[in-house]
Protein backbone atom coordinates (compact mmCIF):
# COMPACT_ATOMS: atom_id res chain seq x y z
CA UNK A 1 0.00 0.00 0.00
CA UNK A 2 1.12 3.47 -0.91
CA UNK A 3 1.84 5.51 2.27
CA UNK A 4 0.36 9.36 0.83
CA UNK A 5 0.83 12.59 3.17
CA UNK A 6 -2.95 12.31 4.23
CA UNK A 7 -2.55 8.71 5.60
CA UNK A 8 0.66 10.07 7.36
CA UNK A 9 -0.95 13.31 8.63
CA UNK A 10 -3.76 10.51 9.97
CA UNK A 11 -1.10 8.32 11.49
CA UNK A 12 0.84 10.80 13.06
CA UNK A 13 -2.52 12.03 14.88
CA UNK A 14 -3.04 8.50 16.29
CA UNK A 15 0.16 7.63 17.50
CA UNK A 16 1.27 11.28 18.77
CA UNK A 17 1.51 10.05 21.90
CA UNK A 18 4.08 6.99 20.84
CA UNK A 19 5.81 9.17 18.54
CA UNK A 20 6.08 12.36 20.95
CA UNK A 21 4.63 13.98 17.78
CA UNK A 22 1.07 14.85 15.92
CA UNK A 23 -0.31 16.11 12.80
CA UNK A 24 1.26 19.65 12.46
CA UNK A 25 -0.86 22.64 13.16
CA UNK A 26 1.84 25.59 12.59
CA UNK A 27 3.77 26.55 8.98
CA UNK A 28 7.34 25.07 10.84
CA UNK A 29 7.73 21.42 11.49
CA UNK A 30 9.72 20.02 14.59
CA UNK A 31 13.24 18.99 13.51
CA UNK A 32 13.75 15.01 13.92
CA UNK A 33 15.00 14.42 17.44
CA UNK A 34 18.70 13.20 17.92
CA UNK A 35 18.50 10.22 20.51
CA UNK A 36 21.71 8.76 21.61
CA UNK A 37 21.61 5.32 22.93
CA UNK A 38 23.35 4.53 25.68
CA UNK A 39 26.26 2.26 25.90
CA UNK A 40 25.48 -1.29 26.72
CA UNK A 41 27.70 -2.70 29.16
CA UNK A 42 28.18 -6.15 30.94
CA UNK A 43 26.20 -4.86 34.35
CA UNK A 44 23.62 -3.59 31.96
CA UNK A 45 21.89 -5.11 29.13
CA UNK A 46 21.20 -3.03 25.73
CA UNK A 47 17.48 -1.68 25.44
CA UNK A 48 17.24 -4.19 22.31
CA UNK A 49 17.75 -6.90 24.70
CA UNK A 50 14.10 -5.90 26.12
CA UNK A 51 12.18 -6.47 22.95
CA UNK A 52 10.38 -9.88 22.73
CA UNK A 53 11.55 -12.28 20.52
CA UNK A 54 11.12 -12.50 17.20
CA UNK A 55 9.25 -16.48 17.95
CA UNK A 56 7.12 -14.27 20.28
CA UNK A 57 6.15 -11.00 18.41
CA UNK A 58 5.98 -12.85 15.22
CA UNK A 59 5.91 -16.76 15.22
CA UNK A 60 6.79 -17.54 11.41
CA UNK A 61 6.89 -14.31 10.37
CA UNK A 62 10.06 -11.85 9.58
CA UNK A 63 11.18 -9.65 11.99
CA UNK A 64 12.58 -6.01 11.77
CA UNK A 65 14.52 -3.95 14.59
CA UNK A 66 15.08 -0.66 14.33
CA UNK A 67 17.76 1.40 15.84
CA UNK A 68 17.32 4.81 17.64
CA UNK A 69 18.77 7.13 14.77
CA UNK A 70 16.60 5.25 12.07
CA UNK A 71 13.89 6.13 14.65
CA UNK A 72 14.37 9.33 14.35
CA UNK A 73 14.96 9.70 10.60
CA UNK A 74 11.66 8.37 10.25
CA UNK A 75 10.20 10.47 12.24
CA UNK A 76 11.70 13.77 10.15
CA UNK A 77 10.91 11.84 6.78
CA UNK A 78 7.32 11.69 8.23
CA UNK A 79 7.13 15.01 8.99
CA UNK A 80 8.04 16.41 5.57
CA UNK A 81 6.61 13.96 3.67
CA UNK A 82 5.67 16.11 0.55
CA UNK A 83 2.78 18.42 1.94
CA UNK A 84 3.20 21.73 3.60
CA UNK A 85 2.64 21.33 7.05
CA UNK A 86 0.88 24.61 7.18
CA UNK A 87 -1.74 22.79 4.91
CA UNK A 88 -2.81 20.55 7.38
CA UNK A 89 -5.54 21.45 9.46
CA UNK A 90 -7.28 19.50 12.50
CA UNK A 91 -10.27 20.02 13.63
CA UNK A 92 -12.30 20.53 16.05
CA UNK A 93 -10.46 23.08 18.06
CA UNK A 94 -10.19 20.35 21.15
CA UNK A 95 -8.31 18.23 19.18
CA UNK A 96 -5.90 20.99 18.31
CA UNK A 97 -6.01 21.82 22.39
CA UNK A 98 -5.28 18.62 23.08
CA UNK A 99 -2.32 18.04 20.75
CA UNK A 100 -0.63 21.25 22.32
CA UNK A 101 -1.23 20.35 25.81
CA UNK A 102 -0.41 16.50 25.02
CA UNK A 103 2.84 18.18 23.65
CA UNK A 104 3.82 19.96 26.58
CA UNK A 105 3.08 16.80 28.60
CA UNK A 106 5.72 14.94 26.90
CA UNK A 107 8.29 17.44 26.79
CA UNK A 108 11.07 17.41 24.58
CA UNK A 109 12.03 14.42 22.61
CA UNK A 110 15.78 14.94 22.91
CA UNK A 111 15.04 13.97 26.60
CA UNK A 112 14.62 10.13 25.74
CA UNK A 113 17.86 8.72 26.49
CA UNK A 114 17.69 5.27 24.44
CA UNK A 115 15.12 3.70 21.97
CA UNK A 116 14.93 0.60 20.23
CA UNK A 117 11.99 -1.21 18.39
CA UNK A 118 11.10 -3.90 15.76
CA UNK A 119 8.04 -4.29 13.80
CA UNK A 120 6.55 -7.36 10.95
CA UNK A 121 4.05 -6.55 8.56
CA UNK A 122 2.11 -8.93 5.95
CA UNK A 123 0.48 -7.63 3.76
CA UNK A 124 -1.38 -4.71 4.63
CA UNK A 125 -1.61 -5.54 8.74
CA UNK A 126 1.48 -5.10 11.07
CA UNK A 127 2.63 -4.78 14.35
CA UNK A 128 5.08 -2.83 15.66
CA UNK A 129 6.87 -2.60 19.23
CA UNK A 130 8.75 0.52 20.91
CA UNK A 131 11.26 0.54 24.27
CA UNK A 132 11.81 3.98 25.50
CA UNK A 133 13.62 5.07 28.46
CA UNK A 134 14.29 8.61 29.98
CA UNK A 135 11.98 11.28 28.51
CA UNK A 136 8.50 11.36 29.48
CA UNK A 137 8.24 7.86 31.39
CA UNK A 138 6.19 9.18 33.86
CA UNK A 139 3.59 10.49 32.90
CA UNK A 140 3.02 9.12 29.09
CA UNK A 141 -0.11 6.87 29.94
CA UNK A 142 -1.57 10.13 31.67
CA UNK A 143 -0.98 11.92 28.70
CA UNK A 144 -2.55 9.56 26.04
CA UNK A 145 -5.97 8.90 28.09
CA UNK A 146 -6.04 12.53 28.93
CA UNK A 147 -5.96 13.05 24.81
CA UNK A 148 -8.35 10.51 23.84
CA UNK A 149 -11.06 12.13 26.57
CA UNK A 150 -10.46 15.19 25.22
CA UNK A 151 -10.56 14.46 21.77
CA UNK A 152 -12.18 11.40 21.07
CA UNK A 153 -12.69 12.20 17.09
CA UNK A 154 -10.14 14.02 14.81
CA UNK A 155 -10.92 15.18 11.20
CA UNK A 156 -7.27 15.83 9.80
CA UNK A 157 -7.41 17.72 6.18
CA UNK A 158 -5.08 18.08 3.55
CA UNK A 159 -5.01 18.81 0.17
CA UNK A 160 -4.91 15.21 -0.60
CA UNK A 161 -8.22 14.81 0.96
CA UNK A 162 -9.26 13.70 4.53
CA UNK A 163 -9.15 11.80 7.55
CA UNK A 164 -11.26 11.01 10.22
CA UNK A 165 -9.39 9.32 13.43
CA UNK A 166 -11.95 7.83 15.76
CA UNK A 167 -10.89 6.78 19.32
CA UNK A 168 -12.36 3.95 21.12
CA UNK A 169 -12.96 3.19 24.68
CA UNK A 170 -9.83 3.17 26.88
CA UNK A 171 -9.05 0.68 29.21
CA UNK A 172 -6.13 -0.37 31.47
CA UNK A 173 -4.63 -3.80 32.00
CA UNK A 174 -2.49 -4.27 35.16
CA UNK A 175 0.49 -3.59 33.98
CA UNK A 176 4.21 -1.76 34.96
CA UNK A 177 3.20 1.28 36.60
CA UNK A 178 0.91 2.46 34.66
CA UNK A 179 -0.79 0.96 31.11
CA UNK A 180 -3.27 2.02 28.62
CA UNK A 181 -5.13 0.36 25.41
CA UNK A 182 -6.66 2.71 22.68
CA UNK A 183 -8.77 1.35 20.04
CA UNK A 184 -8.38 3.61 16.95
CA UNK A 185 -10.39 3.99 14.04
CA UNK A 186 -8.53 6.30 10.86
CA UNK A 187 -11.71 6.20 7.55
CA UNK A 188 -9.70 8.16 4.60
CA UNK A 189 -11.47 10.08 2.00
CA UNK A 190 -9.07 10.86 -1.33
CA UNK A 191 -9.61 13.80 -3.66
CA UNK A 192 -9.16 11.24 -6.42
CA UNK A 193 -9.10 7.12 -5.74
CA UNK A 194 -10.92 5.33 -3.56
CA UNK A 195 -11.38 5.51 0.25
CA UNK A 196 -9.40 3.43 3.19
CA UNK A 197 -10.56 2.37 6.63
CA UNK A 198 -8.41 0.94 8.92
CA UNK A 199 -7.89 -0.09 12.50
CA UNK A 200 -5.41 -0.18 15.09
CA UNK A 201 -4.81 -1.02 19.13
CA UNK A 202 -1.93 1.20 20.21
CA UNK A 203 -0.82 -0.09 23.70
CA UNK A 204 1.67 1.87 26.21
CA UNK A 205 3.17 0.60 29.50
CA UNK A 206 5.23 2.74 31.76
CA UNK A 207 7.13 1.02 34.24
CA UNK A 208 10.08 3.02 36.11
CA UNK A 209 12.18 5.27 33.67
CA UNK A 210 10.86 2.94 30.55
CA UNK A 211 8.17 3.08 28.36
CA UNK A 212 6.89 0.42 26.15
CA UNK A 213 4.77 1.00 23.32
CA UNK A 214 3.23 -1.51 20.89
CA UNK A 215 0.68 -1.01 17.80
CA UNK A 216 -0.91 -3.25 16.07
CA UNK A 217 -3.43 -2.72 12.64
CA UNK A 218 -4.25 -2.63 9.13
CA UNK A 219 -7.14 -2.65 6.66
CA UNK A 220 -10.60 -3.76 7.23
CA UNK A 221 -10.94 -6.30 9.79
CA UNK A 222 -10.22 -4.87 13.44
CA UNK A 223 -7.00 -6.23 15.35
CA UNK A 224 -8.14 -8.96 17.93
CA UNK A 225 -8.39 -7.28 21.18
CA UNK A 226 -7.58 -10.06 23.13
CA UNK A 227 -4.38 -11.58 21.43
CA UNK A 228 -3.44 -7.74 21.26
CA UNK A 229 -3.89 -7.80 25.07
CA UNK A 230 -1.54 -11.05 25.64
CA UNK A 231 0.94 -9.72 22.96
CA UNK A 232 1.31 -6.39 25.54
CA UNK A 233 1.73 -8.15 28.84
CA UNK A 234 3.96 -10.68 27.33
CA UNK A 235 6.11 -7.81 25.90
CA UNK A 236 5.67 -6.11 28.84
CA UNK A 237 6.80 -8.79 31.25
CA UNK A 238 9.86 -10.02 29.04
CA UNK A 239 10.82 -6.07 29.14
CA UNK A 240 10.61 -6.25 32.72
CA UNK A 241 12.70 -9.65 32.81
CA UNK A 242 15.25 -8.48 31.27
CA UNK A 243 15.76 -4.63 32.10
CA UNK A 244 14.45 -4.68 35.50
Amino acid sequence: MRRTPLLLAAASSASLLLAGCGAATSDTARPAPQVAPAAATEDAPALADGLLPADRFAPGGTVTQVTGDEFAGLLGRARGHDVDPGAVTVTPQACVDALTAARAALGDPSAVDDVAGQYTRTGFTGTAEVLTTGGPAATVVGTLTDAVAACPTATVATPMGQAVVTFGTVTTPDLGDAAAVVPVTVSVTRDQGPGTTGSALLGVVSDGDRVLGLATGGLGTAPDAAAFDALLADAAQHAADTLG
